[in-house]
């Protein structure tokens, strides 16, 4: 996921502002699913420098919402 997600990131910053616009409506949502069915990674800081534009980085991989989609 979060690889896919840098890659989306990425794609987004280079887009012109109406494609931008348009894609950035549907990751925004995505990322609202991500986080619903993810938890806060408590240890994130002591791995990574924090960084607010990279959040996806600070949430636990293989929570087994994410994996089951059981909300």
């Amino acid at each position: 996921m979060r690889h896919a997600r840098d890659v989306l990131g990425a794609v987004l910053r280079g887009l012109p502002r109406r494609p931008r616009t348009e894609l950035g409506r549907l990751v925004a949502a995505l990322d609202a699913v991500y986080l619903d069915r993810t938890l806060p990674d408590p240890l994130a800081d002591l791995r990574r420098e924090w960084r607010p534009d990279v959040w996806w980085y600070r949430r636990l991989e293989g929570c087994r919402y994410a994996a089951t989609g059981v909300v």
